[in-house]
């Protein structure tokens, strides 16, 4: 399908089953003060420890949920998926973060300590080259490992969210080759602008208002923006790898 047909189709998916919404929302606004009411104090008691469970379990839910709309959709689906078998959706939340940090963190890591290593052993200054391209270097990392990790999230979603086929490197391969590197990029850099740009933009012009007005934004922002924002991407990855004829 095209990009302006898998678009609307995303934005009609996102909106099309309220109940799973707001069901995510609301564990986003749950998930967002815990955090921010267990921030003050390091864990210290049962009690921390209980908010710091709930807030690890929730976490890994709103992971999962996202993982099973990619799921779903690659098998055919036109609906979004509902809240049934949490366990499974914890799981395959503890999967997909473990694929995360496999394909984007530990290289952002590995990355910044070969710099340092390579400035030290080398002397160089690469300050200001670093000033000047900053950006750009870090728009070209987060793109290639994202497409890393969208074809390792749709290589899991046709096998059962198997972790073991997400570092399956020649499937993952394959499966980039098969729905396009175009298509990849595509995504990737909606994905940037949707859920880094635009939500934070949204985000901070809602934390700027006077109050009551921010707290309500807040609210607005945390169940309803949020939510659409992540079914809408999620759907739109699994989409371009749905064949035209939907077979």
């Amino acid at each position: 399908m095209g990009l302006k047909v898998n678009l609307k189709d995303a934005l009609r998916f996102a909106v099309s089953d309220w109940y799973n919404f707001l069901v995510l929302g609301i564990i986003l606004f749950l998930v967002d003060h815990l955090i921010d009411l267990s921030a003050p104090s390091l864990i210290d008691g049962w009690w921390d420890i209980l908010l710091a469970l709930v807030i690890i379990f929730l976490s890994f839910i709103e992971v999962g949920y996202g993982f099973r709309i990619v799921e779903e959709t690659v098998e055919g689906s036109i609906r979004p998926p509902s809240f049934h078998n949490l366990l499974n959706l914890f799981l395959h939340g503890i999967k997909e973060s473990l694929v995360l940090i496999a394909y984007f963190i530990i290289p952002l890591i590995l990355a910044v300590i070969s710099i340092s290593e390579f400035v030290e052993l080398t002397n160089l200054d690469l300050s200001p080259l670093i000033t000047d391209y900053a950006l750009g270097f870090a728009l070209l990392f987060f793109l290639c490992f994202n497409i890393m990790l969208q074809g390792a999230i749709l290589t899991m979603a046709h096998h059962d969210g198997s972790i073991r086929f997400g570092f399956n490197l020649p499937l993952v391969f394959r499966k980039i080759s098969k729905v396009g590197l175009k298509n990849m990029l595509i995504v990737s850099i909606i994905t940037i602008v949707v859920l880094y740009i635009i939500k934070q933009i949204i985000f901070d012009t809602i934390h700027g208002l006077p109050y009551p007005g921010s707290v309500v934004g807040e609210i607005i922002s945390t169940l309803i923006i949020a939510p659409f924002l992540m079914i809408f991407t999620t759907r739109l990855l699994g989409l371009i790898d749905v064949p035209v004829d939907g077979g």
